[in-house]
């Protein structure tokens, strides 16, 4: 259940990153990668609080430790993300379609991250009342 709440959340995370990211190429033509980066940084904020009370239901932990663990793995998400879309571009000259897949490379990573180590409840934690226990 949880990786459904979380593909969920990413559909609209990605909406707004790909949302972005038109918008942003469709302006800055020839910056495409920064524009990649932009779209992913909004996207990131919006779906670090969806995630944190949504897709995990971690709300028990502090607030500061998730929000600096997870903008950390965004700062290595972006990159190596950036880095699949700068190669792909070589390849395609579709800059969508190559975002697009660059990012469905990331996502699965970015979930068995995120669940292990960004929202990960400690022992005390997973007795809440609020957790089901599911996975």
């Amino acid at each position: 259940m949880t990786f459904l709440r979380y593909i969920i959340i990413q559909v609209f995370a990605y909406a707004l990153d790909m949302g972005a990211f038109i918008f942003l190429a469709f302006i800055f033509k020839d910056k495409l990668v920064l524009m990649n980066i932009a779209g992913k940084v909004i996207a990131g904020i919006f779906a670090f609080f969806l995630h944190r009370h949504f897709t995990f239901e971690s709300t028990q932990g502090s607030k500061k430790t998730q929000a600096l663990r997870y903008f950390s793995l965004l700062a290595i998400n972006i990159p190596f993300s950036s880095a699949i879309f700068t190669i792909g571009l070589h390849f395609l000259n579709h800059p969508t379609l190559v975002k697009f897949i660059s990012d469905i490379l990331c996502v699965m990573l970015t979930y068995w991250i995120s669940k292990l180590f960004v929202f990960h409840l400690g022992a005390a934690d997973r007795s809440s009342p609020n957790r089901t226990g599911e996975s």
